[in-house]
């Protein structure tokens, strides 16, 4: 009942459109009687009487009864399409307005499938009932009350009889109402299992097709497929066994009415134009009890969306803007990690332990680690996407969580692993921090990038559309696309994770010289792998296990052996190099064994 109550909340701010529906409802209830008043009348007076006047008036009011309800017909179902959607509007803003202030993590945890099920399949039931289903069955219960009254005056004897079964047929409704909210709550719950994988075979379907897992996938979709139809098939039954016994008894009604009403009339205790006027009414009477179940199956169908929408709109965002954030316009980039410890939801792992990490305005801090060490846990908190557990992360001073959020993310420009490109076109997606850029501004950012080139050669250059993720571009030019997105905005923090690992050598030499106008004056904090990258940071932080375990320049951690110098011989190595050449090359520390480095490694890393 809450649930419904809620839902029915939504219909609050347009109380004028409601009430407009209600004297239309109303209106159509009470014309709903004229067809058995004039009926009775040309029956019983015109016909008896043999008044030709009377029965040509009369039936000149059954066309006029049929015009006014057109109108009100119309303006009924019209304003309760307007309603109904205005309603849906409402919601469907809401929900996609609520989504935008949950935190990444929150998606980490329900998949985009049951998501999408909950905004489109979700909602339109929704839709359905608010719209027009609530105040159908309001029309229905208007019209119960009339019709009956009219009855009970025409006769009441005859009215009693006649509804005689009438109680027996709600009960039916109620243990129909019983069983096919749970059967509708199962049909929504395998729809969002069934979307669920439909969008993970869709979003990965090159890595489907690589594996050559397509009939692994098929047979998934299959079985989910295969759930979905159990589970319509049991609420098809539910329903099929509930719609003919509420028929039958909605006809054996009638079959009552014109038994004892003939009996009636031949008694001469009721005059056949009044039993007429009872068989119409009656029917009057009967179609919205025979509606009644059709209408609580819509109802249960709301009633089994609602709580999985309204999960979402009551959970809330895990990272949120304090009572009274602090706005950032400047700042110099000081950050600082005091004490940060961090562990993921039902995870009893610490990702990140005791951290303790000064960065000065302007530094260049390359952060190192195995996988799982928690370098990207690290940079996560700086644009909050994360919040530690413990201690805390500052910016110019202020701890993150004291600012406000978009103020503080603007001062940040973020290239993430996960290049994601929209499905717009690559000036709109370079633009995506800045859409008032410029075209020239937005060709700098990308040129510093080193994407102009690629971009120039697109059928329509800078606007190109690009497919959904980025469908149609290789790694690296997404990667290049995601890294000139990142630089327009000017920001003072530049977070570079992993941000050239899909680039060719060559390519991020060239990036790395482009990046070395762009980074001046701004702090950086770079994830990397490759040495070429590493080694022109000014501090380098080596991670383990969520700990920072050294931290020095390219020379101080390549003088005593640990992780750093580990990974220093193992790209040597790969490159072909013998060992006691490169560790005789190390040892002539930055004067010209960078230049020797780079040529054994092709130039392509000369920085190294």
């Amino acid at each position: 009942m809450s649930n419904l109550k809620r839902l029915l909340r939504y219909l609050l701010p347009y109380w004028p459109l409601v009430l407009v529906v209600f004297v239309a409802m109303l209106a159509n209830s009470m014309l709903e009687l004229s067809p058995s008043v004039i009926s009775r009348e040309i029956l019983d007076k015109g016909l008896a009487n043999k008044d030709l006047a009377l029965i040509i008036k009369l039936s000149l009011g059954f066309i006029l009864v049929a015009a006014v309800r057109f109108i009100t017909n119309y303006v009924q179902w019209y304003v309760s399409e307007l309603l109904g959607q205005k309603v849906i509007y409402n919601v469907r803003q809401t929900i996609h307005d609520h989504l935008q202030s949950l935190p990444p993590s929150y998606f980490s945890g329900m998949g985009t499938g049951q998501v999408m099920s909950r905004l489109t399949s979700d909602i339109d039931a929704i839709q359905q009932f608010v719209g027009w289903g609530a105040l159908l069955l309001v029309q229905m219960i208007v019209q119960l009350t009339v019709i009956s009254s009219y009855l009970a005056y025409l006769n009441l004897e005859l009215m009693l009889v006649s509804c005689f079964l009438f109680p027996l047929l709600f009960r039916n409704v109620m243990v129909y109402d019983k069983t096919v909210r749970p059967a509708w709550k199962r049909v929504r719950e395998k729809m969002g299992k069934l979307t669920e994988v439909l969008q993970e075979n869709i979003s990965g379907v090159r890595v489907v097709k690589a594996f050559a897992r397509e009939p692994y996938e098929i047979d998934k979709f299959a079985k989910k497929n295969q759930e979905h139809y159990d589970a319509n098939m049991e609420r098809a039954e539910v329903e099929a066994k509930a719609q003919p016994v509420l028929d039958f008894l909605s006809s054996l009604s009638v079959v009552i009415l014109v038994g004892y009403g003939g009996y009636m009339v031949q008694a001469d205790r009721l005059t056949v134009g009044t039993l007429f006027a009872f068989y119409i009414s009656v029917w009057s009477l009967i179609w919205p009890i025979r509606m009644l179940g059709w209408i609580v199956n819509h109802a249960e169908q709301a009633l089994a969306a609602a709580p999985r929408l309204f999960e979402l709109l009551d959970t809330e965002p895990a990272i949120k803007n304090p009572p009274e954030p602090i706005v950032l316009d400047k700042v110099t980039g000081r950050i600082a990690f005091e004490n940060v410890s961090f562990s993921f939801p039902g995870d009893s792992r610490e990702a990140l332990k005791n951290v303790n990490l000064e960065i000065a305005p302007g530094e260049r801090v390359a952060v190192v680690g195995s996988t799982g060490s928690g370098k990207s846990t690290l940079v996560n908190l700086l644009p909050r996407f994360l919040d530690p557990v413990e201690g805390r992360v500052t910016l110019d001073g202020y701890d993150l969580r004291d600012l406000d959020l978009t103020s503080l993310r603007r001062q940040m420009g973020i290239v993430l692993q996960d290049n994601f490109l929209f499905s717009a076109t690559v000036r709109e997606n370079i633009a995506l921090g800045k859409p008032d850029a410029t075209l020239e501004e937005i060709q700098e950012a990308a040129r510093l990038a080193q994407a102009d080139g690629f971009i120039q050669e697109l059928p329509r250059g800078y606007d190109t559309p690009v497919g959904e993720r980025g469908i149609g571009l290789s790694g690296g030019q997404r990667q290049r696309i995601a890294l000139a997105r990142a630089l327009l905005v000017n920001p003072r923090v530049l977070v570079l994770d992993e941000a050239t690992s899909s680039v060719d050598t060559e390519t991020e030499y060239l990036i790395q010289e482009g990046l070395e106008e762009a980074m001046k004056g701004r702090t950086c904090i770079i994830i990397a792998k490759r040495l070429s990258t590493i080694r022109g940071a000014d501090r380098i932080v080596i991670m383990d296990q969520g700990r920072v375990v050294e931290i020095g320049t390219h020379e101080e951690l390549l003088s005593k052996p640990g992780f750093y110098r580990n990974l220093f011989e193992s790209q040597f190595a790969e490159e072909d190099v013998p060992k006691a050449l490169a560790m005789e090359l190390a040892a002539f520390g930055t004067g010209d064994s960078g230049n020797d480095m780079g040529l054994l490694n092709g130039g392509g890393d000369a920085d190294v």
